[in-house]
Order: C-alpha cells, then sequence, then structure tokens
C-alpha cells in the first residue's frame, strides 16, 4: 500500500468511529441510531481484525512498504490489541465501554494523521 492509501484507511476509521461517539451522545437512541452505530462499530471491528490478519505473517511483512512496517502495522496492531475493540460485542447492549474503545480506537487511529 502506498503512504496515502494507508493515511486514508486510517483517516476512514477515525471518522467512522467519530460518528459512532456523535450517536452514543444522542442517548436514549431510538432504533435506527442503535442500528447505525452497531453496523459501523462492526465495520470498524471486522476492518481492524482483516488487517491485523493480514499484516501479521513474515512473509506479509517482507513485501509491506517501509511505511506500512513503521507506521500502519504498529497502528492497527496496537489498535487491535489494546483498545478494546477486539473484545467489543457488537451484538450485546449499547454501554460505556462502547465509547471508551472507540475513543481508544480513535486516538490510535489518528496518531499519524496530518
Amino acid at each position: 500500500m502506498t503512504r496515502a492509501e494507508v493515511l486514508l484507511r486510517l483517516q476512514t476509521i477515525q471518522t467512522k468511529g467519530i460518528r459512532v461517539l456523535r450517536l452514543l451522545e444522542s442517548r436514549p437512541f431510538s432504533v435506527s441510531t442503535e442500528a447505525e452505530i452497531r453496523s459501523l462499530s462492526r465495520w470498524i471491528k471486522e476492518e481492524l481484525q482483516n488487517e491485523y490478519q493480514r499484516m501479521l505473517p513474515e512473509r506479509a511483512q517482507k513485501a509491506m512498504s517501509l511505511f506500512e512496517r513503521s507506521i500502519y502495522s504498529p497502528t492497527i496492531d496496537e489498535t487491535w490489541k489494546k483498545s478494546g475493540i477486539n473484545h467489543l460485542k457488537t451484538d450485546g447492549v449499547v454501554d460505556r465501554k462502547w465509547q471508551e474503545t472507540l475513543e481508544a480506537v480513535i486516538y490510535n487511529a489518528g496518531k499519524y494523521l496530518p
């Protein structure tokens, strides 16, 4: 992936995370709001999981650009493992944990964005 592609992916994750946080502030949730929260959160979780798994094999890391190895891969790894998104039950009760998790995702994804 090029530097621009990497930054676009991180920007997309961050943008969707910010949207979820805004929706989480609108309690009580309507049915459509809760559905959007779940959908966006599920997308973020799946995107991070797919990228994390894609970058795990050593052969995949050898094929990465320097920017991917030094910035993108560690960002995805840290976000997947430490933000709590890997444990978020997107079909469970929407509670305070969702907000904390999405805040961590947004922070990590945005560290290297201009």
